[in-house]
C-alpha cells in the first residue's frame, strides 16, 4: 500500500463533475494505491483520516474547525411505519456507535413517489475517523462538511442549504451542488473516490477556508 497527499489549485481540471464550477475550488486529496487486499482498503480508511487531521492541524488549531456529516437514507423496509419509526440516526444506530455526533437532525423528503430522511449531525475530531468510514462506504449517501467559523453551531443553516438544493433523481446527495455552493461560503466539502486499486478521501475548498 502506497499513500501521499495531492493539492490541486484548480479541481475543476482534475475533476469532470466540476468542470462547470468556479475555478477557485481546490482539492486536498489523501490518496491510497495498490490496495489490493480488503484489509488494505480498511487500514487506509484510519490512515486517510489520520493524514487528513493533521493536514488541518497544519492550517490552523484544530480546536477552530467544526465538522458536520449529512446524510441521507431510503426506504429498504417493505413498510414505511417501520422506516417512519426508525427514521435516519436511529436505523444508523443499528449499524455503527454514533457516540460524539450531536445536535442530531432529520427530516423527511420525498422523490416521485420513494420516501428518504436527510439529516445532519456535528462531531468532534475524535469522530473523524468514524466519519470518513461512513462516507467511504456510501459516497452517494455520506458527505463531510468542514467549517474553521468561530460560532456555535450551525447544523440548520447547512441541513436548510441540502434541502433547498434537493437530493438528485436517484435520491443521492447533492453532491456536485453542495461541493459549488458550500465552498463558496467558506466551508470545505469533503467525499471519497474509488476505482479498483486505488481510494481517495477528497477535501475541495477555496481560500477562504484557510
Amino acid at each position: 500500500m502506497k499513500t501521499y497527499l495531492e493539492e490541486h489549485s484548480d479541481a475543476t481540471s482534475i475533476f469532470p463533475w466540476l468542470a462547470d464550477a468556479s475555478s477557485s475550488i481546490r482539492c486536498l486529496c489523501v490518496v491510497g494505491e495498490m490496495l489490493l487486499f480488503p484489509e488494505d482498503i480498511v487500514a487506509f480508511k484510519q490512515i486517510s483520516s489520520e493524514m487528513f487531521r493533521d493536514e488541518l492541524k497544519q492550517k490552523r488549531a484544530l480546536s477552530t474547525y467544526r465538522f458536520y456529516v449529512v446524510v441521507c437514507v431510503g426506504n429498504e423496509f417493505q413498510s414505511k411505519r417501520i422506516f417512519d419509526y426508525y427514521k435516519l440516526w436511529r436505523l444508523l444506530e443499528r449499524e455503527e456507535t454514533l457516540d460524539g455526533f450531536t445536535s442530531r437532525m432529520e427530516v423527511p423528503v420525498q422523490v416521485g413517489k420513494e420516501p428518504y430522511y436527510v439529516g445532519i449531525a456535528e462531531f468532534g475530531i475524535k469522530q473523524l475517523t468514524t466519519a470518513v468510514k461512513m462516507i467511504s462506504d456510501s459516497p452517494a449517501m455520506y458527505t463531510i462538511i468542514c467549517g474553521n467559523h468561530d460560532r456555535p453551531s450551525h447544523c440548520q443553516e447547512l441541513l436548510d442549504q441540502v434541502l433547498d438544493i434537493g437530493l438528485t433523481e436517484s435520491g443521492n446527495l447533492p453532491v456536485v451542488e453542495m461541493v459549488t455552493t458550500l465552498t463558496a461560503q467558506g466551508y470545505a466539502v469533503c467525499t471519497w473516490g474509488s476505482s479498483s486499486e486505488e481510494q481517495e478521501l477528497q477535501c475541495f475548498y477555496t481560500a477562504a477556508f484557510l
